[in-house]
This record gives structure tokens, sequence and C-alpha cells, in this order.
């Protein structure tokens, strides 16, 4: 079995992935489902140990949940570099998104919403959506439309040019 962080992993399968199918000229779909932030919640010693430098203070729990945060953006961005340095960025739409709201034991912060992961309130349910394509995005451009995965579907066959089966809620 692979050695090392699982982030680390499924980053570097996912790096490895995007250089094999670069050079066939083909399209290719890519689900990337990290676990992180997921419990357990163990970032890598380094990772902890700049979060407590950089924030005096800070509990150990939310420390950890930071850290493992920040260490799982830095493989997002290792995937988009990628991207970019095989030359698919422009003809690549990328989306990022989770399944549920943050985990109120492990000290997430949902924002101003009421309560977290496994409840029915908006702390439970809202989370991000963001979707990266030059030449059809504008950077820094937003929406306060609600987005949910199950639409996903729908926009992946718009983008590929296929018309989506009949009766999908989405």
């Amino acid at each position: 079995s692979p050695q090392g962080h699982a982030t680390d992993i499924f980053t570097r399968w996912a790096c490895e992935y995007i250089e094999a199918r670069a050079h066939t000229g083909q399209p290719f779909f890519l689900y990337l489902a990290y676990n992180a932030p997921h419990d357990p919640v163990q970032p890598p010693p380094d990772w902890l140990e700049k979060v407590k430098r950089r924030e005096p203070g800070i509990s150990e729990k939310r420390a950890k949940l930071v850290a493992l945060i920040e260490h799982l953006d830095s493989g997002i961005g290792q995937v988009l570099d990628t991207l970019d340095r095989t030359g698919l960025t422009p003809n690549t739409l990328v989306i990022f998104t989770s399944d549920n709201g943050g985990v109120l034991r492990n000290e997430a912060n949902n924002g101003p919403w009421r309560s977290g992961k496994q409840h029915m309130y908006e702390g439970g349910l809202r989370v991000p959506g963001a979707a990266r394509w030059p030449g059809h995005i504008a950077p820094g451009s937003h929406t306060e439309r609600i987005c949910l995965s199950m639409d996903i579907f729908a926009t992946a066959c718009a983008v590929a040019g296929v018309k989506p089966p009949a009766n999908i809620d989405g």
C-alpha cells in the first residue's frame, strides 16, 4: 500500500494522471476526492507547527484542523500548477466543492451559519463552490446563486457538448 499522508498521495496521483493525459490530446475527467479535512484530523507535523507558530494561543484541536485544511489547499495548488505546466489550463474546467459543513467538535468555523456536519441547518449544508476556467469564467468573479453538487453533472455535460439524459434533477 502507498506510504505517506493521504493528501500527498492523492495529489501525486492526480498530478501524474494529468501529466499522462496531457500527452494524449484527448479530453479527460478527473474526480479528485480528497478525504481531508475529515476525521481523523491528522495533519503532517510540519504543517501543524507552521500554524502554531503563526497563531500563538490557538487550541490544539483548531490548529490541527487549520493545518489539515492548509495542507489540502497546498495539494490543490499543486494540481492547478500541473495543469498550468502541461498547458491544459485554458481548456480545463476545475470545480471545487465540499459535501457538508465543518465538524463543530473539531472546532470548525461555519461562519454565521447554525450548526455543522450531520445537521440540516445551514452550517451543515452550506459549502464552498468555486470554479476555474480561463477564458470562460472571469477571475475573481462571484455569484450569490446557490450551488449544489447535483448540478455539476448537467454543467459538465453542457461544457462537453453532450446532452444530459432526460429527467435528471440538476
